[in-house]
């Protein structure tokens, strides 16, 4: 079986997240894992925080190396997925996003700001092939 949104290999999905089709690696629309995707979590979900999308491009696109990662290494996908369900996809949660209260204020949050208030140095991290959090 294969993700409702992979149809007649077009992929859906890109409508609502054009930036993916730089990254992302599409075997996984074809295979059984395809619930395991992401954009296929979001597009599933009943709630989306107002400011998902905007924040779903917190990552410089002059970093290809970090969505290469984010698309082969189980831990930088984790990385990324968690914080999404945890604050993005939740109606009791979203308000508690260190992103969500800048947004709110009118602020626009720096690329590295973690939904948990933690600044991330992204190019540091792949460096490092580390998550590195700046002091």
């Amino acid at each position: 079986m294969s993700c409702p949104y992979y149809i007649d290999f077009t992929r859906d999905c890109i409508k609502t997240y054009p930036a993916i089709i730089k990254y992302k690696d599409f075997s996984s629309c074809e295979s059984e894992g395809y619930h395991k995707c992401l954009v296929y979590q979001i597009l599933q979900s009943d709630f989306r925080c107002p400011y998902l999308s905007t924040c779903l491009n917190m990552f410089p696109e002059d970093l290809p190396e970090f969505f290469q990662l984010l698309n082969k290494d189980p831990a930088v996908y984790e990385y990324v997925t968690k914080p999404t369900y945890q604050y993005c996809l939740s109606k009791e949660n979203h308000a508690q996003c260190a992103r969500y209260k800048m947004r709110h204020e009118g602020i626009e949050p720096p690329p590295g700001l973690t939904p948990d208030g933690q600044n991330v140095d992204l190019k540091d991290s792949l460096i490092k092939r580390a998550i590195v959090f700046d002091q």
